[in-house]
């Protein structure tokens, strides 16, 4: 075997693609050899460790890159996984996504993302295209669209390797269901046992992750026999800084019902609730307790620290991932179903 200098790998590096071949050379091993170790063709060929470890790290060291096209042409997988996300999401969601990626790549896959937003048939575009590029898997992390349920039925009831993040309406498909009533239930609950009048603040409950917060938030109360103390304010849909939609929050919900504590929509929601609370001179959480949802990074540094829900997003990610490999396993899929429950992590605001 050889080793060129360093002016021969600057020389091959800078190729507009490495090919076996030049890492067979970088080596002084045969091509068949390297294609064997990074996977781009099969046979009996024997191949020792010390060979293996070489080969591998000179395929680094070049940036090699496999040949997609022919893996699939030599019946091999793609080694890529299509995720489709919403194109304006709670960034939240990016949390799943970066653990989604970092699961498939421990596994040997890459992603492809599919943007679309409140249209069923521009997933589906998507999701077709990925079909083009031989992925060998599709993880749905975008489908709860209201009011095109019959839409995503007739599209994908017969998709293949799919995996849905969020309950859906498909039957017998494999989903990883986040389980945000228990969560919501927990944190009312937690509430519930300090403060007298316990309000939520809630999205179009046209959202099937909006109706299970309210779900969570009535069933507390009704386990604590209160299930007619219910205060609830639902947002619209009107265009209006974080701010200023908290501050009527404060004005026209919190302030005139009396409220002692209050769940937000989300920790950037809540954040506002506290700082026109503050404006006020309303302490929190003496006077008002605050909650708010995501665990977002800043809900731990501000002052006072949020009371929040974390939705596990990693655990979320690694399920996504683990349950399309079982489907690339098995000759006939079955449906299955992973129940991920977020946690209260309660901080000083309440």
């Amino acid at each position: 075997m050889r080793n060129p200098g360093i002016q021969g790998v600057d020389m091959i590096a800078r190729k507009q693609h490495v090919t076996l071949s030049d890492v067979a050379r970088e080596v002084g091993v045969s091509r068949a050899l390297v294609g064997k170790v990074l996977g781009s063709c099969s046979g009996n060929i024997r191949v020792s460790a010390e060979t293996a470890r070489m080969i591998r790290e000179a395929a680094q060291r070049l940036h090699y890159q496999p040949n997609l096209s022919a893996r699939v042409l030599s019946g091999q997988r793609s080694g890529l996984i299509g995720v489709l996300i919403d194109a304006q999401p709670p960034p939240v969601t990016f949390r799943t996504l970066a653990y989604i990626d970092q699961y498939a790549t421990e596994n040997g896959y890459r992603l492809l993302i599919g943007e679309a937003h409140d249209s069923i048939d521009s997933l589906y575009r998507h999701y077709t295209n990925f079909m083009q590029y031989n992925v060998d898997g599709v993880i749905c992390m975008a489908h709860d669209y209201p009011g095109q349920e019959v839409k995503l039925r007739e599209l994908f009831r017969n998709a293949e390797n799919i995996v849905f993040v969020e309950k859906t309406i498909l039957e017998n498909v494999c989903c990883v269901e986040v389980d945000r009533v228990a969560a919501v239930e927990a944190l009312t609950s937690l509430l519930l046992e300090t403060r007298k009048r316990v309000g939520i603040v809630l999205e179009n409950p046209v959202y099937r992750s909006v109706r299970q917060r309210q779900e969570g938030y009535h069933r507390a109360l009704a386990r604590a026999g209160r299930e007619n103390e219910a205060l609830t304010c639902y947002l619209s849909d009107e265009v209006a800084s974080p701010d200023e939609q908290m501050g009527r929050v404060v004005e026209e919900f919190i302030l005139p019902e009396r409220l002692d504590a209050v769940i937000a929509p989300n920790d950037l929601a809540a954040s506002h609730i506290v700082r026109n609370l503050l404006r006020r001179g309303i302490r929190i959480p003496e006077e008002v307790a605050v909650a708010g949802y995501d665990n977002d990074p800043f809900s731990e540094s501000i002052y006072p620290s949020l009371t929040t829900i974390d939705d596990r997003n990693e655990e979320i990610g690694r399920h996504a991932v683990e349950l399309l490999l079982e489907l690339f396993s098995v000759k006939e899929p079955a449906s299955r179903t992973i129940r991920v429950t977020p946690c209260v992590v309660r901080r000083e605001s309440s």
